[in-house]
């Protein structure tokens, strides 16, 4: 029965196929230029497609009659009729003329341009046409790629082609020819849209990469990039402050207009108006709009954004749109196409992602189900298992060349890398050792089919370190890591730990048996348990890191960091449940131990009396001494506004634009196994960032706490806020610049911590001639500690951002100045380094198992 069934849906699928009619061919001006991206269409509809950045197109029709346009902006509409039969295919190729601009006769303002009055009747219907759309229903197709025009031959001395222009390895490995040139990205995806009453949602019905037979391409296409918005969002990261429309309601206050003439095309009069911006280094758009008079609707736009129009990390990016009407005063988007650039080290990449609108529908009954989840995009099961022959049939704009060989080459590359062979290989290769491996990077070991991981740390990520208690210590941390298969992992994490100076050997491990729901990423829950003897910080919100201790040791024999050692034993278990809410449970006992000064090398001059002891000055009236300790600890964290994506696998949750509010309660107890520790601690905390686009961005990290009861507090158990003395910014939404390590340690019954800043993102910085060039973005914030006995620490500062270039904006400047209840005040600059995934300069984990 099976086999019958089969051979019919086989059937269907050759008839369909056969009956599908082909009309294609190529769009050019009368000087046989191509016209790249020109619209085709079927009068009447809005059925049609785009011509590749060849000029090449191809529409799929049934049997029939029709008359077919093509247009292309700054240049004449040009029509063909032909009657098409099934399984037939047609070639035809336009031929456009360059439009004929007629300019009217109108009666303005002295001296003002006729543009501007066009303009004003668009902006009176902004709100209307932004409005009008109560829902909005439209089939996808995106085509995105990347590709390389040019390459340096080497880049920081590694050779990335041979000096003769023979591909090297890297060129190799990214699959670009001997020149330089070559595909770096490629995918397609068919989506269907869905819109109405300010919600949304992307179904992706396939989808493909070249290269990549998981590839997932883009959750959320690119629906319509809507200039009827006052703040334009292009593309995100492209701007933190979005674009300003140049049909906005205050778009005069930014823009110069300038008419350039009318036609008149299928009965609808369309003004031409060049658009630019009034001053340089804001966020504004150069180029053309088309505007329909009466309507006063979009016609059609070719608009470019530059780093003159605070860009951020790309060269240009450009963003053309094509209009047709569906109906009297209802306009729709057609095409769309967006073109970023980008030169970095000498790659020079450009690209460019079309997508083609269809069957587009307007304000009719979209049923309620489509939006009964917090669901904004859905892909169907088998989205990204569709074959070749899937796509041959599905595309409505043809491939270029260059993507038909990225294709085959990246399909051939995957069937010889999944092979077991070739996996096995890979696997072995990467498993080679080398002993720079315990110098820079680390060492990872992988068995076979990958189902065991080993990690061992390097010398540069605190194998090896040195600090006044221990004299030069090695620290191997070794992460292994095995699958049990169906989503259920054990994970062990271990420290060894040896000072040569004070002779101490010490070990600490952590266990944990982790089970991930497989339909449902980041909804996981763990158990464990942890033990062992280690070195811990007294602050566990320090910001002392081992590196930056390491330097301010041996350049200026400032030993900050203050170390006790612990015996722990302890059992935890977490639960994310993958919607915005997580929480944890963890009860233990610790023996801790006080710790001496050992070792007092250092690189400066100073004597060792100027070396301060290892248990901090400013508590010294706080007592500290050998002691047991019972504990535990609950938190939970909630975000709500979680939406989600449906994937082929599973669900996936995005992070929300609602604060996220969290709360932690620790309790010391008395009297078991001798424990001396007698506390009830709680914080209470609040965070968000608040976009507010065009005005910056405002974050906030707001937390209130205190002791319910203090009858023994030890040291480690205070009250530690992230205080700083070193020149590094650090723990900036979270810590103190300025404030000296363990001064503002407490137990009060109540206090209020906040650390508010507000980044401009170019508000200010864009006006002054030599900033806004550079892009840097001015910021300004505040710390601020209160405690009920009216104590209080404050921090105001003033910070320079952004500072860097292009992708690499790694640098924050801050002027910082402090004040206290006593008195004390202080000024200081903090240089901030955002070196993720590079180097750590903030705290170190080897110090820190959190408690």
């Amino acid at each position: 029965m099976l086999r019958y069934i089969s051979i019919t849906l086989a059937l269907l699928f050759v008839i369909s196929n056969v009956q599908a009619a082909i009309l294609k061919g190529r769009v050019q001006d009368t000087k046989g230029e191509p016209l790249p991206f020109a619209t085709v269409f079927v009068k009447g509809s809005t059925i049609g497609t785009s011509a590749n950045a060849n000029a090449d197109y191809s529409l799929r029709l049934s049997e029939g009659k029709y008359t077919i346009v093509c247009q292309y902006m700054g240049f004449t509409q040009a029509e063909h009729v032909l009657t098409i039969k099934a399984g037939e295919t047609v070639t035809h190729n336009f031929s456009l003329m360059e439009q004929n601009l007629k300019l009217k006769t109108v009666t303005v303002k002295s001296g003002e341009d006729p543009a501007y009055g066009i303009i004003r009747q668009a902006i009176k219907r902004r709100k209307f046409h932004l409005e009008q759309q109560n829902s909005f229903q439209s089939s996808i197709y995106l085509k995105g790629v990347l590709r390389m025009r040019d390459m340096p031959d080497q880049v920081f001395g590694i050779k990335v082609k041979d000096a003769d222009g023979e591909s090297g390895g890297l060129s190799n490995e990214l699959g670009v020819d001997s020149n330089g040139k070559g595909v770096l990205y490629l995918c397609e995806q068919d989506v269907d849209y869905y819109s109405k009453d300010n919600k949304s949602k992307t179904v992706i019905k396939s989808v493909t990469e070249s290269g990549d037979p998981n590839g997932l391409g883009m959750s959320q296409v690119p629906s319509v990039i809507s200039f009827y918005e006052n703040n334009v969002n292009v593309l995100n990261g492209a701007n933190p402050r979005g674009f300003i429309s140049p049909i906005s309601d205050n778009a005069l206050r930014y823009y110069k207009y300038k008419y350039e003439g009318e036609f008149i095309e299928n009965g609808y009069t369309v003004d031409r108006i060049k658009v630019t911006p009034r001053r340089l280094y804001e966020p504004l758009f150069t180029g053309t709009i088309y505007i329909v008079e009466k309507d006063w609707a979009i016609h059609s736009l070719d608009f470019l954004l530059t780093n003159k129009a605070n860009l951020d990390q790309l060269d240009t990016l450009a963003v053309k749109q094509v209009y047709l009407p569906l109906r009297k005063d209802t306009w729709v988007i057609k095409n769309q196409v967006l073109f970023p650039t980008l030169t970095i080290l000498g790659f020079d990449i450009s690209g460019h992602f079309i997508t083609v609108y269809d069957k587009q529908k307007v304000n009719e009954a979209i049923p309620d189900s489509v939006f009964d989840r917090k669901i904004v995009s859905e892909y169907l099961a088998d989205a990204n298992k569709k074959d070749s022959t899937y796509w041959v049939d599905k595309r409505p704009i043809p491939l270029e060349q260059d993507e038909l060989k990225d294709y085959a080459r990246n399909d051939s590359i995957v069937r010889r890398d999944t092979s077991s062979y070739n996996l096995d290989s890979l696997r072995r290769r990467g498993n080679r050792f080398s002993p720079t491996d315990l110098i820079i990077g680390g060492y990872t070991y992988h068995t076979k089919k990958y189902k065991n991981r080993l990690r061992i740390n390097s010398a540069l990520d605190g194998m090896v370190n040195y600090n006044t208690v221990e004299g030069i210590y090695v620290a191997p941390r070794i992460n292994w890591r095995s699958s049990l298969g169906q989503q259920k992992s054990i994970e062990l994490n271990t420290v060894a730990r040896y000072g040569f100076a004070n002779t101490r050997f010490n070990m600490f491990g952590k266990l944990a048996y982790i089970q991930r729901q497989k339909d449902w990423r980041d909804r996981n829950w763990q158990i464990g348990i942890e033990g062992g003897k280690y070195i811990f910080q007294y602050n566990q919100n320090s910001t002392v890191s081992s590196m930056i201790n390491l330097f301010s040791t041996l350049a200026y024999s400032k030993n900050y960091m203050k170390l006790y050692e612990r015996w722990t034993g302890a059992a935890f278990v977490k639960r994310n449940y993958g919607n915005g809410f997580s929480w944890y449970a963890k009860a233990g006992f610790q023996k801790r131990l006080p710790l001496a000064n050992t070792s007092f090398y250092t690189w400066s001059n100073f004597t060792p009396a100027r070396w301060t002891s290892n248990y901090p000055a400013e508590l010294a009236a706080t007592k500290w001494e050998q002691h047991n300790a019972a504990l535990i600890k609950l938190g939970l964290s909630y975000q709500p506004g979680v939406k989600y994506i449906i994937l082929p696998d599973g669900k996936k949750p995005l992070s929300s634009n609602k604060p996220t509010f969290t709360l932690q309660y620790e309790k010391g107890i008395p009297n078991i196994l001798d424990s001396k520790t007698d506390f009830d601690k709680w914080v209470i905390g609040i965070k968000d960032d608040m976009n507010f686009k065009l005005l910056g961005l405002l974050s906030y990290n707001l937390t209130v706490g205190g002791f319910l009861n203090s009858n023994y507090v030890s040291l480690p158990d205070m009250k530690h806020i992230a205080d700083n003395q070193t020149v590094l910014g650090l723990s900036y939404m979270s810590g103190f610049q300025l404030a000296p390590y363990y001064q503002y340690s407490n137990t009060a019954e109540l206090y209020g911590e906040a650390h508010v800043e507000y980044n401009m993102n170019g508000l200010l910085t864009n006006k002054i001639p030599f900033f806004r060039k550079t892009q840097w973005y001015l910021l300004l914030g505040n710390n601020t500690l209160y405690t009920n006995d009216g104590s209080y620490y404050t921090e105001a500062f003033v910070s320079l951002d952004n500072i860097g270039f292009k992708l690499y904006r790694f640098l924050r400047v801050d002027l910082v100045k402090s004040w206290d209840d006593v008195g004390r005040n202080s000024i200081g600059f903090r240089v901030g380094l955002k070196l993720d995934g590079v180097i750590s300069v903030g705290s170190s984990s080897a110090e820190k198992f959190d408690w």
